[in-house]
C-alpha cells in the first residue's frame, strides 16, 4: 500500500469521475490513510519469507506460503486497527443507524480474544467468515456483523501487507510462480482483480492478479480464468460498461465467474490495486444484471469476445 501512489492515481481519475465516484474514492482515502498507518506499525515488516525450494515446492503443489509460515497477527494489533477502521465506517460511510450503533457499541478486544486468532495470519479470509459468525453469534444484525466483517478484513489487510509484499519479492527471487495459481499464493484468497498491459508486457502473454485480502500481487496465464482455470478461449469473454475500454470483465462460461480487469495501455497512470477496485466496482453492476438477464450482455456493456 503506498499514498503516494494512491494519491496521483485518485488525482489522474478526479477529472473523470462524478460527483458519486469522487465521494467514494474521497471515503476509501480515509480508509486508506488508517489502513497505511497500520501497516507502518506491523511486526510484519520483519516477515522472513522461506527459502527457495520451499516456495517451489508449495507454489507447485499449490499451497499457501501464509499455510506453512503464518504472517504474525497480535490480538492487540487487530483489535485497534479494526476498531480504528470500524470508526470511519460509522463516520463517513453514510450506513443505517442501526449498524452505526452496533459498530459503536462492539468491543474489539473482547470479540478478537474470543475469535480463533491463529487463522489470521493462516487464511485471513476463512477467519473473516469465522469473526463474521461470531458477531452475530454475539447478538449483532446481519447488516452490522457485516460491517463488522469489512472492518476486520480492512484491518488484517493493513496488517498482512510487509509479508505479502515479501512472499511476492520471494516468489520472483525463487522463480517460483510455475504453475501460476488461480488462488493466492500468499494466503489463498480468490484474486479480486486482475491487470494486463504495462508490467506483464513481453512475458509471455501474461496478465497479473492481486488479492484484496493480503495486497499480494502475482502472475497468470493472459488468456485463462482466473477462478477455474480452463484456458478454453471459446470460453472465455470480456464485457465492459459503453465508452470505457481500460476496464472490463472477463467472464468464464465454464464456470459462470468473472474478475474485473483493467488494461492499462488504456487506463490512466500511475496505477493502484486500490484505486481500481473502487474506479471498477460498477462492474459488480454489470455482472449482477446479466446474471439476472440470463447471462446475456447487460444494457450498455458491450462483449469483446474472447480477447486476452
Amino acid at each position: 500500500m503506498n499514498l503516494a501512489i494512491i494519491d496521483a492515481a485518485i488525482a489522474a481519475y478526479r477529472p473523470r469521475l462524478d460527483e458519486a465516484d469522487g465521494a467514494r474514492l474521497a471515503f476509501f482515502r480515509e480508509l486508506w490513510a488508517v489502513q497505511d498507518a497500520v501497516s507502518r506499525e506491523s511486526p510484519n515488516a520483519s516477515y522472513a519469507a522461506p527459502p527457495d525450494a520451499e516456495l517451489r515446492a508449495w507454489s507447485g503443489s499449490g499451497e499457501s506460503i501464509f499455510g506453512h509460515v503464518p504472517a504474525f497477527v497480535s490480538a492487540d494489533a487487530l483489535a485497534d486497527a479494526a476498531s480504528r477502521l470500524a470508526a470511519v465506517l460509522r463516520e463517513r460511510g453514510g450506513f443505517a443507524d442501526p449498524v452505526n450503533e452496533s459498530l459503536a457499541r462492539t468491543r474489539w478486544d473482547r470479540l478478537v480474544a474470543a475469535s480463533p486468532l491463529a487463522l489470521a495470519g493462516v487464511d485471513p479470509a476463512d477467519y473473516v467468515e469465522e469473526f463474521v459468525d461470531l458477531l452475530s453469534d454475539d447478538g449483532m444484525g446481519e447488516a452490522a456483523a457485516h460491517m463488522g466483517g469489512v472492518a476486520v478484513s480492512l484491518a488484517l489487510r493493513a496488517l498482512l501487507d510487509p509479508a505479502a509484499q515479501a512472499v511476492v519479492e520471494a516468489r520472483a527471487r525463487a522463480c517460483a510462480d510455475a504453475p501460476r495459481p488461480v488462488r493466492c499464493p500468499a494466503c489463498g484468497a480468490p484474486a479480486a482483480l486482475a491487470r494486463v498491459g504495462a508490467s506483464t508486457m513481453g512475458q509471455g502473454g501474461t496478465k497479473d492478479l492481486w488479492c484484496a485480502q493480503c495486497g499480494c500481487s502475482w502472475p497468470f496465464e493472459r488468456v485463462r480464468c482466473a477462478r477455474c482455470g480452463t484456458r478454453n478461449q471459446g470460453r472465455l469473454h470480456y464485457f465492459n460498461i459503453e465508452g470505457d475500454e481500460a476496464h472490463r470483465m472477463a467472464v468464464c462460461d465454464e464456470c459462470g465467474g468473472y474478475v474485473r480487469t483493467v488494461y492499462q495501455e488504456s487506463a490512466l497512470a500511475p496505477f493502484s490495486w486500490e484505486v481500481e477496485d473502487v474506479v471498477m466496482a460498477r462492474l459488480d453492476l454489470v455482472a449482477y444484471r446479466r446474471a439476472v438477464a440470463g447471462a446475456t450482455v447487460a444494457e450498455g456493456a458491450s462483449d469483446d469476445g474472447p480477447r486476452g
